[in-house]
């Protein structure tokens, strides 16, 4: 590496200034050094995600990814920033999985990056800019304070503090989560905005963790659950230190594609009255103040710092 972006640091506490050696990437203030694994960049710090290895999975999650930056994310963000690409907008995808859609990201005009600690980094090395994926932990981020005009999340928090991929949360699952939840905020600008999507905790029906990737049926499970987190969930994570202006619950419209269902037929006529819920329903103006309540099954809230 000849050059190291501006925004980049490293993940210790101190977040110092990286360094160029021999070796790789070294910290003056900690002492760690900082290697380029298999094409990428390796700043992890803390543990890594034991995400199931499932290439038929991975499949879907390119198309989704580049599908939810295509049509609703680059809609948003023009709205938010009143069509600013003059001075191209710097966003952050936290747990970016394939990299897909910060790839679709860049290709619009934005300078994104994004950082994932799970197997599904293998694939960074087929997008156009390999250089922009760091493998970091999401408790630990490898950059400086107020890198970002924008940081996304999608459905990362229910996975921090939990036995590795799985449903059941460890002893300290909240203190985990308020970890990255301040992270985010750090990395975030002052009057940026952070994106962050999630099932519903106050929902019964969890269409997005059934028990198997082909299972038709959401996952029961209940209100009480601590695996998924509600609106006031994450407020309270966000609102840890006062520094969030405001936080508010978008509408579902044009977030999911629903690929993964619309490969077979069973899924194609299952997934009809699902959309009409999600893109409808959901995103009509007069039925936003549902869209805190058990009623809606996936969150996508817009934070401002």
């Amino acid at each position: 590496m000849r050059t190291i972006p501006s925004y980049l640091a490293c993940p210790c506490e101190q977040h110092s200034t990286l360094q160029i050696s021999q070796e790789g990437l070294h910290c003056l203030a900690c002492g760690q050094y900082f290697e380029t694994v298999d094409g990428v960049l390796d700043l992890l710090m803390g543990e890594r995600f034991d995400d199931e290895q499932c290439d038929c999975m991975w499949s879907n999650e390119e198309v989704t990814g580049r599908f939810l930056s295509q049509n609703y994310l680059d809609p948003l963000l023009k709205h938010l920033f009143d069509n600013r690409l003059d001075n191209a907008l710097r966003i952050l995808s936290i747990g970016c999985g394939v990299g897909s859609d910060v790839e679709a990201l860049n290709e619009l005009g934005y300078e994104a990056c994004g950082v994932d600690a799970g197997s599904r980094a293998k694939y960074w090395m087929r997008r156009q800019w390999p250089d922009r994926y760091y493998l970091a932990n999401g408790k630990h981020l490898p950059f400086a304070d107020e890198s970002f005009d924008v940081v996304l999340m999608g459905c990362v928090i229910p996975h921090i503090g939990v036995v590795g991929d799985t449903q059941t949360t460890t002893l300290d699952y909240l203190e985990q989560r308020q970890r990255a939840a301040r992270e985010m905020r750090r990395v975030v600008k002052k009057g940026g905005y952070m994106l962050i999507s999630s099932p519903n905790r106050l929902c019964p029906l969890d269409f997005f963790h059934r028990s198997r990737h082909d299972a038709h049926m959401p996952r029961l499970h209940s209100r009480q659950e601590p695996f998924l987190l509600s609106v006031d969930d994450y407020a309270m994570l966000l609102r840890e230190d006062g520094d969030c202006q405001q936080i508010k619950v978008l509408p579902l419209r044009g977030y999911w594609g629903f690929f993964s269902s619309s490969r077979y037929l069973l899924g194609r006529i299952l997934q009809l009255p699902v959309r009409f819920y999600f893109n409808q329903f959901m995103s009509w103006q007069w039925t936003s103040k549902l869209r805190s309540t058990g009623l809606n099954p996936w969150l996508i809230l817009l934070v401002q710092r």
